[in-house]
């Protein structure tokens, strides 16, 4: 089942705590020193929790942005770099905003060696650090490096930086939302946010030909403690297994596994648009969810100036939900440096400990890209007790595009006003098939349309249903590209079907939900089902 309710948010405070403890954990392989780590991640949820002193000297944390920009890592110096084995790790220098750091060790066979700052691992460009400086007490986070894209160099593909953040990509892929490793209390009114910390890390010093990359992580924080790992495996895909125990220090309004931040300023469906070049800017577009019987339901992001979103779909046994860059034309974004036709998109791929649960969308206003106002979390139900040890085991792809599902995927969403109607709407939802070009096999067709025929549902008995309707967009989106490209006969083109209605509300309604989905003449669905929150632009 599935439901979805909206309403109106105040915006999150951040209250990121302090950080850091020293790694206890004994030699021991993998599995050995996760256990341990579980362990000890029990014991401090049964104490109060503690920050760390802040030892960082005055002068790192006084570094404004460009002083610590200038301070590089010398990607020769990596840890495993000498070895050229599948893995090299960078490290971040603190400074700036990134003043929290984190231990590190390595586990070498059974041995367990911890990782000290180094100063020498850096070039500190025009950086003259005055004399008697102590050097910081460890590492603000850490990087990974494989041969991703070439066998000549070392492409990064995996980030952990700040409290319980992190970011992968895949091969020939750009940088763009970023997960947690928990989230606590996102999106309540008057509740403050807790950003729990990854205080230490453990390293498995990878083997000649190992594919994958294995790391432990402690997560701490002033409600919750628990232990994590992740089996990373970079590629066309880059996939983690993702493993975490969790215990309460005491309860929580709420609790946010898997979640996610990204960024969406404006597309092709905001109204106003703000007063930019570009005709979009996003990180993600969507939400895709893929339910227990395996129908997909797919909720475009929109940002509404001063408006809060949060939407909550309730969902038993889920089998996936993805946060997707759809759009992949340049021209929708004309930014050559940014390239957000390039951002990846997400799964995730529950394995323990989802059967029953909300999912929350918050969409929050923002003045500019620079700013992260997307989430996306799962939390559980019924509630985690406080003192009780849960584990949560999912898997997350990180990818360009999702493989084509067979159905028409929603592509776009556009709204307004008809002519001469000012109190009626008029929305449009793009469908394609398959979503992007791809290479003919066979001889490949176009559906035939003729029994097609868009169903429409409104959450509000106030909003007047006056049209619906579908027309075939296919021959125009490809008469829209390059000369030839359309009729190559390597290519097949999507087809293109434009669902459209129009819709009268009442005076007072300011926002209903809608769904619309494409059926066939015998009441098959051969569509996603699109989902969307309307909100009357005022």
């Amino acid at each position: 089942m599935i439901s979805a309710s909206s309403r109106l948010l105040c915006f999150l405070t951040v209250a990121a705590a302090l950080f850091l403890a020293p790694a206890s954990l004994r030699a021991a392989d993998s599995d050995a020193s996760f256990i341990q780590m579980k362990e000890e991640a029990r014991a401090l949820a049964a104490v109060p929790y503690a920050p760390a002193p802040d030892l960082l000297a005055d002068f790192w944390k006084n570094l404004n942005y460009d002083a610590h920009r200038d301070i590089r890592f010398k990607m020769e110096s990596g840890r495993w770099w000498e070895e050229k084995g599948p893995f090299s790790i960078d490290f971040f220098h603190p400074g700036w905003t990134a003043r929290q750091t984190v231990s590190i060790s390595e586990l070498s066979g059974t041995e367990l060696k911890p990782i000290a700052f180094d100063l020498s691992l850096f070039d500190y460009g025009k950086q003259v650090v005055p004399p008697g400086t102590p050097a910081p007490p460890g590492y603000a986070g850490w990087r990974a490096r494989t041969h991703l894209n070439s066998t000549d160099y070392m492409d990064e593909f995996l980030v952990f930086l700040g409290a319980s953040y992190f970011r992968a990509i895949p091969a020939k892929g750009n940088y763009g939302l970023s997960a947690r490793g928990l989230s606590v209390n996102s999106g309540i009114p008057g509740v403050p946010e807790e950003f729990p910390n990854f205080t230490r890390f453990v390293l498995q010093e990878p083997k000649p030909g190992d594919k994958s990359l294995t790391v432990l992580a402690m997560l701490e924080g002033e409600s919750v403690a628990g232990a994590y790992r992740f089996v990373v495996t970079p590629g066309e895909e880059t996939v983690m297994e993702v493993e975490a125990e969790l215990t309460l220090r005491r309860p929580l309004r709420q609790l946010g596994i898997a979640p996610f931040s990204s960024m969406f300023w404006f597309g092709e469906d905001t109204h106003p648009r703000p007063y930019d070049f570009r005709p979009e800017i996003h990180d993600s577009d969507g939400l895709q969810i893929e339910l227990a019987g395996g129908e997909l339901h797919y909720r475009p992001l929109e940002m509404t100036k001063g408006q809060f979103r949060h939407c909550v779909f309730s969902l038993e046994a889920p089998r996936s939900w993805s946060l997707l860059q759809r759009d992949r034309s340049f021209s929708s974004y004309e930014d050559s440096e940014a390239a957000y036709h390039l951002r990846p998109g997400v799964k995730v791929e529950p394995v323990a400990g989802f059967e029953k649960g909300r999912l929350h969308l918050i969409e929050i206003p923002t003045p500019d890209e620079t700013h992260d106002n997307i989430s996306l979390l799962w939390e559980p139900q019924p509630v985690l007790e406080t003192g009780k040890p849960y584990h949560f085991h999912y898997r997350l792809r990180w990818f360009h595009d999702l493989p084509p599902s067979g159905l028409f995927a929603v592509r776009a969403t556009r709204s307004g006003t008809p002519v001469q109607t000012p109190n009626q709407v008029l929305m449009t939802v793009e469908f394609a098939k398959p979503l992007v070009p791809e290479k003919k096999v066979g001889d490949p067709k176009w559906d035939d349309i003729t029994d097609f025929k868009p169903v429409v549902t409104m959450s509000n008995p106030k909003v007047k249903l006056i049209h619906v309707g579908l027309t075939d967009m296919s021959m125009a989106h490809v008469d829209d590209l390059p000369a030839g490209l359309g009729r190559s006969p390597e290519i097949h083109m999507p087809q293109v079907l434009r669902a459209f209605f129009v819709f009268e509300p009442e005076a007072g309604v300011n926002d209903v939900d809608f769904t619309c989905e494409i059926q066939g003449g015998n009441g098959k669905v051969v569509s996603e089902r699109w989902v969307y929150f309307w909100k009357r632009v005022q």
